[in-house]
């Protein structure tokens, strides 16, 4: 990552034309002299709180330090109205639809679609007094956020909130939009309808299959079948019977599902685990994915749950204490936009190190990036405020934040996306290895080459 990612991706997050634009628009900004809009979205979407003070005394502290004006908190709280939340939303589709734009990379077994999209959603507890706005289930408050993320960008290219308490399925519709893409869809989301809606869209869809569902077999394309069965036969009686024999080895086979005019067909694998069979349901091809390239495949959805993870605790998503709804709904869209520049970092920052060649380099983890932009916020604040920011600040602001979000253990356990992306070099030599092999000889002064390089001996 360079000056250059870093100073662009900024600019696309938080474009100031674009603030200032949209705030006299919607009626943010009524006196000028009274708010400098830039500086209060910029510090909001930089600023991700803590346990102490909280998003919006840190978002405050550092508004005043950069304006120098003498804000008190009632008048700073009557900014964070429904114009300003209607502001970050804007800004929040904005980033969004930049980071759909990005260049996917899909090799291997990702290819053959547009992208691969993961859905989620992550619950947010909320103040009691916001129970009518945002009614739950477990607890008196709660919002939850739905999202998707685009595994060939690693970015969330939509979301859109709810109450807690409602159901995950009905935030999920597959249409035109997702017409040669796959999904991958959780237990929650799964439904007959679901996989027709997929079937109709030209959309390729991998998931699990529930407890609940029978489903019947009309051809083993893979697997030992010892007898004979008529096709539509149930799954679990040929397993029971013996006639289907797993003995560790992988089931591929077409199955139908449901009954009369909910019926479906699905193609069903069966794939060995730590701890028992995994089964899938799929309509990818034969020819191009087998059984365990599938369960590969889903296993990348849980790049959405680190996400999730970076929501919660790189940007402190969880630490929401608002007491309106305008309040509650500005952190949100600020916390999510944080999520998002540590994204789109990353995935630009990947596509730098295969185009460059230098995928040996180790990889950004979401974490470390996330912390190392709160420790430098208030150069980054600086910097994109300032049009007159040299690119040599740039470069230095990235070559520091880079340094300290370099994941360290990238060659030792390099997760399911970074093998099917490429992204992966052979394990270093043991550090005990290393001392061992340089460690000084009885001999003084005497020099040794060991593997290409000279340890010098010292008495």
């Amino acid at each position: 990552m360079d000056g250059t990612i870093l100073r662009e991706t900024l600019q696309a997050i938080l474009p100031k034309f674009t603030i200032k634009e949209v705030a006299h628009e919607i009626g943010v900004v009524v006196r000028e002299r009274k708010l400098d809009i830039e500086k209060l979205v910029a510090s909001l979407v930089l600023s991700a709180g803590s346990d102490d003070s909280g998003v919006l005394a840190d978002a405050m502290r550092r508004y005043k330090g950069e304006t120098g004006d003498e804000i008190v908190r009632g008048a700073f709280y009557a900014w964070l109205d429904d114009e300003l939340a209607k502001l970050m939303a804007k800004l929040l589709d904005e980033a969004m639809r930049y980071a759909g734009e990005l260049p996917a990379h899909l090799p291997g077994i990702l290819a053959g679609v547009d992208d691969w999209v993961a859905f989620d959603s992550e619950t947010v507890t909320l103040r009691h007094s916001l129970a009518e706005v945002f009614p739950a289930s477990g607890t008196m408050a709660g919002v939850k956020v739905h999202k998707e993320l685009s595994l060939g960008r690693g970015c969330m290219t939509a979301c859109h909130l709810s109450p807690a308490r409602e159901h995950d399925s009905p935030h999920l519709e597959i249409g035109e939009r997702y017409r040669g893409k796959g999904v991958l869809i959780d237990l929650g989301y799964v439904s007959f309808k679901r996989i027709r809606e997929c079937d109709r869209h030209d959309v390729r869809y991998v998931i699990r299959l529930k407890e609940s569902w029978k489903p019947r077999v009309t051809c083993v394309r893979r697997g030992e079948v010892r007898g004979e069965f008529l096709p539509g036969a149930d799954f679990d009686c040929l397993l029971a019977d013996e006639v289907i024999v797993l003995e560790g080895r992988c089931v591929d086979a077409d199955v139908i599902l449901g009954k009369g005019r909910h019926a479906v067909t699905s193609r069903l694998v069966m794939i060995p685990g730590p701890e028992g069979y995994l089964i899938y349901l799929t309509n990818l091809p034969r020819a191009t994915h087998g059984p365990r390239q599938i369960g590969d495949l889903y296993r990348i959805r849980w790049e959405i749950e680190g996400d999730n993870k970076l929501d919660k605790s790189g940007a402190q998503l969880d630490q929401i204490r608002a007491t309106t709804e305008s309040s509650v709904r500005i952190q949100l869209f600020a916390k999510l936009l944080h999520s998002l520049l540590v994204d789109i970092l990353i995935h630009r920052d990947n596509l730098e190190r295969v185009d460059g060649h230098i995928a040996r380099r180790g990889p950004l983890h979401r974490l470390l990036l996330a912390y190392a932009i709160r420790a430098r916020h208030v150069p980054l604040l600086l910097a994109i405020l300032d049009d007159r920011t040299s690119p040599a600040t740039w470069d230095s602001l990235a070559m520091a934040i880079a340094d300290d979000a370099r994941d360290p253990n990238w060659r030792r356990r390099p997760s399911v996306l970074d093998r099917l992306l490429g992204l992966t070099a052979p394990r270093g030599r043991p550090r005990k290895k290393r001392l061992r092999e340089c460690r000084p000889s009885a001999a003084p002064y005497r020099r040794r080459e060991i593997m290409g390089e000279q340890c010098h001996v010292v008495n």
